[in-house]
């Protein structure tokens, strides 16, 4: 924050004033008009100037959160505390502990310990039932390092103060013990809390990271809430003014839209207040009002600065970053050099010769407050970038960190009975490990189970062959037969038919890269201003998206890249600016959608963004009429349309354009053959941009390099607010209550059933209850064109709930329906769930998702977690990773034909993945070897990859099951550790485990000796590595077929062989061994390490 502008705002007169007021009468204060910002600027200043407790009283959420958000910005975080409680509105099914309430008297009670503070609530806060005082004392508990506790005595009494125990904690209420290691996630922290034992003494307290479980901060002591209070709980009986000492001031915000007449407000009146903006005569009373209004004018801004600096007023500006502000600053800089200013409406043009606008002039800063103002008498401006673009505020998020990633994994984790996949032996199902007897040693082997009941153990050196097995909608797979080829045969079939469509792909990309494409001019001062008018902020992906695309444009070569992400992440934005570019250039664009309905809402997004500049947009499609299409066509012909927008009449022959150079596509996979064929033709040396919002899985996109470039959009838009998630039991009242609710609010519905069969009883049922109700049906057995009749009338606002089944159509963006019901939920898989309430909260107005279910008492497990997963994951992305496995499986179908979905429900996703990367490396190094020369000249030369690596030790070497009992997570560790290819990769998961679980016992420790030695054998061409005592060690060479080898390493290691003792070469089978005889085991791996060096120097 800029203190220089707190510095001259604490010193203005009427702050003064208030503050003598303040502290020379007992009587209450008026004050207005205070606007945005300023009244946080106030807050802060009496704080800082008087040293009360104040309490913040704001008509509503929104401004709550500004309050909050500026205040933070202001003065010390540990002095501001916001009182809120998010309690869910209806769900049947006690699903886990409310927190928020002790997160609540947590916040009480340390607002009321300090002298000088700040609360922030709205009124709905004063309506919660709280503890007394005394019992919450009770409840408080302070840990030491070095105090001793009983392990038994302290579980016992958190299991009866309502803490769960489960193996990890993963959000607030939780608890876990292994072994010595306690994990404790009270409802009063951000981060869970870990404490180590030795014996009964706390050796160690430190907070953790619930995503990584990592610990982040070490502690000397800690005080937490150790009970979950429950509402319903009978010594719940006393209100937040029992809790609020008599010498606080209320500080009330526009107290003429609070209702103090309602009984849980009444008792306001007995404490002394503030009162900002009230109606009628007030004590003090200020100048100020909103920051001008320049339009998104960087022009009619510099004209407003030069106006303030005549005025002799003080200027500031402030970003939400440094980009943002180092943007502004430099469209500034180039409005007062720029020619090409759009000054059609200015008023006040004798200003624009005389101005002397300069940088120096104003204080520059970027952190921002929420709201700009303008005080003339004080003399004080204060400009925020997102207001002078007339850009929505990116909203800071106050809530608590709490951890969502842990159910994540449970999902996704390999649980016993799990189908699994073996590369070599087809597809079977883990059952856990077995600690087994190999040359004198105990080993852990996965034990997998095949058809008629063979079994298979697979040593930890081949755990990299097993994945787990995953499909599209959960297919379930034939167990594979041991022996049998069969396996072998689907794993040659399907890369076969890979390397067909790569063939293609790559085929089409060496086209392109011979033709030569227009290279469109670096940015103009429209192109910067344009952008920096976007109503919400870019994510991080949006603006990497836009500035590939633009360099690709920039390049002689045509571009082919495809945007991929959500609904609602901001594709539409990024082809915008692209066709804007392409329209500065004095070149057309073409916008090519699957339907109508998008037609139309493409083109009502790119008119709506460039209304302000000389461009001409069209539309051609059904909603045309035939004299209006001949028109357009004439218009493109001469050049005058600069943008059309278009389903797939846009490829008719009687299209003719005349300087095309961009073709952006929606969705291209919705198109029919005929339709691919036709742009294949297009797109040689045009460029082209296409956008697709289903996941396109990261590694097809690496295997597929070069033939196409990918841009995945995956950050959701920063001020989406969560769409709210119940689970409930079907209830035709209580969903006529929803359903009342939302319309109330001038919102919409949808209603989507997993089968057509019930949607008309539910229409009936529902047409019954509210007669009024304008209700649709829509689903996948109705005629196209009806369908998108039905879709139009939604969207036009003619229906109020749309009844339909998952077909919702996922392109389409409709801001107006905020409430989804989805009934038999527990039919629907995760990424539909995903992808369904995805719906839903596309503007910045509350949206709400209800799973309704028949019986919630009679669930599979399975169904259950799904739908608590769905509900947990309330934040756009939080839940992505998860359903974007399902949708990513989807994805590659989409991208490479169906006939791919049906290979990888064979074969699993993973190996699919495996087969496909082998494939396109063939193909590269048989086919087209030419175009990827440079790219694969080393790999040709040499081959000492270490996949195959295998590493046998004389010791016990596993993790012991009374150490790491879960199977799951040796699966994952063991899965980790032999992948990790560096040492320092190796200490970080040392260090995760003894965090996790303590120090590593003996038999782990010789774990992590093998996997020390398997690093620094790693690309030096040995197979094996075996430890055979503790100072022999053999190592294998390749097989002696393998000629480069043996003509350009081998040398090599004879040579270095030469400077020791001890060591031998002997043959055996037609195996070469190498022996050494060392002094510790340690120097087994150094001596490793120096033939590796050798290699690598001289290769």
């Amino acid at each position: 924050m800029n203190n220089k502008l707190f510095d001259i705002f604490s010193n203005l007169n009427f702050v003064q004033s208030a503050k003598l007021k303040l502290e020379q009468s007992e009587g209450n204060l008026s004050i207005k008009t205070l606007y945005g910002s300023a009244k946080s600027l106030f807050i802060a200043s009496l704080l800082h100037l008087t040293s009360k407790r104040y309490f913040v009283l704001a008509p509503n959420k929104e401004l709550a959160d500004d309050f909050y958000d500026d205040l933070t910005q202001l003065m010390p975080l540990e002095e501001i505390f916001y009182f809120s409680r998010h309690k869910k509105q209806a769900t049947n099914l006690q699903l886990g502990n409310d927190t928020s309430l002790a997160e609540l008297i947590d916040n009480i009670v340390k607002f009321q310990s300090l002298s000088s503070s700040v609360a922030i609530a709205t009124p709905e806060i004063f309506k919660t039932m709280l503890p007394k005082s005394e019992v919450i004392e009770k409840h408080i508990t302070t840990l030491t390092k070095g105090q001793t506790i009983d392990l038994q005595t302290f579980t016992t009494e958190l299991s009866l103060n309502g803490f769960q125990r489960e193996q990890y904690v993963s959000k607030q209420g939780e608890y876990a013990v292994r072994g010595g290691i306690i994990d404790i996630f009270a409802p009063n922290m951000r981060e869970p809390l870990r404490l180590e034992l030795w014996g009964d003494e706390i050796d160690s307290l430190r907070f953790f990271d619930v995503l990584t479980q990592r610990s982040s901060e070490e502690v000397e002591t800690v005080d937490f809430i150790s009970s979950i209070f429950v509402d319903e709980q009978d010594y719940i009986d006393s209100t937040i003014y029992d809790h609020i000492k008599p010498e606080t001031v209320f500080i009330i915000d526009s107290p003429e839209s609070i209702d103090f007449s309602i009984s849980y407000l009444s008792s306001i009146k007995d404490y002394r207040s503030i009162n900002l903006n009230p109606l009628g005569a007030v004590d003090i009373s200020v100048a100020c009002t909103s920051q001008p209004n320049v339009q998104s004018s960087v022009y009619r801004l510099a004209i407003e600065l030069q106006k303030n600096k005549t005025s002799e007023i003080v200027n500031f500006i402030a970003a939400d970053s440094e980009i943002h502000l180092k943007r502004l600053q430099d469209l500034l800089d180039e409005t007062m050099k720029a020619d090409d200013l759009l000054l059609d409406d200015m008023n006040d043009s004798s200003l624009l010769d005389n101005i002397k606008y300069d940088s120096s002039d104003v204080f520059w800063d970027a952190n921002s407050l929420s709201t700009g103002f303008f005080m003339a008498e004080n003399k004080l401006s204060y400009f925020v970038e997102n207001e002078i673009f007339a850009r929505k505020r990116n909203i800071k998020s106050n809530k608590s960190k709490i951890a969502k990633s842990l159910t994540l994994k449970e999902l996704r984790q390999l649980n016993y009975g799990d189908y699994i996949v073996h590369d070599d032996k087809g597809i079977g199902k883990f059952g856990g490990f077995q600690s087994i007897e190999i040359g004198g040693s105990r080993q852990d082997c996965l034990k997998m189970f095949f058809a008629d009941d063979d079994i298979l153990y697979v040593h930890l050196n081949y755990l990299h062959k097993i994945q787990k097995y995953s499909a599209a909608d959960s297919a379930i797979p034939r167990l594979s037969k041991l022996g049998s080829t069969e396996w072998l045969r689907k794993k040659d079939r399907t890369k076969r038919r890979i390397k067909d469509i790569a063939r293609d792909l790559i085929t089409l990309y060496a086209k392109r890269k011979m033709q030569k494409g227009f290279a469109f001019p670096q940015d103009g001062h429209w192109q910067k201003e344009f952008e920096a008018s976007f109503i919400y902020e870019d994510t991080i992906d949006q603006a990497r998206a836009t500035a590939e695309v633009k360099r690709d444009m920039e390049s002689e070569i045509p571009m082919d890249r495809l945007i991929c992400g959500d609904v609602g992440f901001g594709k539409t934005e990024v082809a915008i600016r692209a066709a804007f570019k392409a329209a500065t250039a004095s070149k057309q664009t073409a916008v090519l959608v699957p339907t109508t309905i998008l037609a139309q809402q493409h083109y009502q997004s790119f008119v709506d963004r460039m209304e302000r500049y000389p461009i001409k947009i069209e539309m051609l499609s059904r909603f045309r009429t035939a004299k209006e299409s001949k028109e357009i066509l004439q218009q493109l012909k001469t050049g005058e349309v600069d943008i059309i927008i278009g389903t797939h009449r846009l490829l008719s022959k009687d299209i003719d354009f005349k300087d095309l150079a961009l073709l952006i596509i929606d969705e291209e996979h919705r198109f029919g053959v005929a339709a691919k064929e036709k742009l294949r033709q297009l797109k040689l040396n045009v460029d082209t941009l296409t956008l697709t919002a289903t996941p396109i899985p990261r590694t097809l996109n690496f295997s597929l390099m070069g033939a196409r470039d990918l841009t995945q959009i995956e950050t959701p838009p920063r001020n989406r607010l969560p769409v709210l998630t119940e689970i409930g039991e079907w209830d035709l009242s209580k969903i006529t209550e929803i359903i009342i609710k939302e319309i109330k609010r001038s919102g919409q519905v949808f209603l989507v059933n997993d089968r057509v069969m019930g949607l008309d009883k539910i229409a009936m049922d529902l047409q019954m209850l509210m007669p009024s109700l304008r209700i649709a049906e829509v689903h996948g057995q109705m005629p196209a064109s009806q369908i998108e009749k039905t879709m139009a009338n939604f969207i036009g606002h003619k229906i109020d709930v749309l009844l339909a089944t998952k077909i919702i159509e996922a392109g389409i963006d409709i801001p107006n329906a905020n409430t989804i019901i989805i009934n038999n939920a527990q039919n629907f898989g995760l990424a539909e769930l995903y992808q369904l309430r995805g719906r839903v909260g596309r503007s910045n107005i509350q949206a709400y998702c209800y799973l309704f279910v028949p019986n919630l008492n009679h669930l599979p497990p399975k169904s259950l977690q799904r739908l608590l997963a769905i509900e947990e994951f309330t934040d756009l992305g939080s839940g992505l990773q998860l359903a974007m496995r399902d949708l990513e499986i989807r994805g590659a179908g989409d991208l490479l034909g169906a006939e791919q979905s049906g290979f990888i429900a064979e074969i699993g996703f993973d190996l699919y993945q495996k087969v496909l990367s082998e494939a396109v490396k063939e193909l590269k190094d048989e086919e087209f070897s030419d175009l990827f020369e440079k790219e694969e000249h080393d790999d040709k030369l040499l081959d000492l990859s270490s996949e195959e690596l295998v590493v046998e030790t004389n010791k016990d070497a596993f993790f012991p099951p009374d150490y790491l009992e879960d199977d799951t997570e040796r699966f994952r560790y063991y899965k980790e550790l032999f992948e990790v290819t560096t040492n320092g990769q190796l200490t970080n998961i040392i260090s995760e485990i003894e965090d996790k679980y303590g120090k590593l016992p003996e038999e782990a420790r010789e774990l992590m000796f093998v996997i020390k030695l398997r690093i620094a054998a790693m690309g030096t061409g040995f197979v094996r590595v075996v430890v055979k005592s503790m100072t022999k060690l053999v190592l294998e060479f390749p097989d002696q077929s393998n000629a480069k080898y043996y003509e350009k390493v081998f040398p090599i290691v004879l040579e270095y062989l030469q400077l020791y003792e001890g060591v031998y070469i002997s043959q055996h089978k037609n195996k070469l061994f190498l022996t050494y005889q060392a002094e510790t085991r340690n120097d087994m791996s150094d001596f490793i390490w120096k033939i590796k060096k050798s290699i690598d120097v001289i290769l």
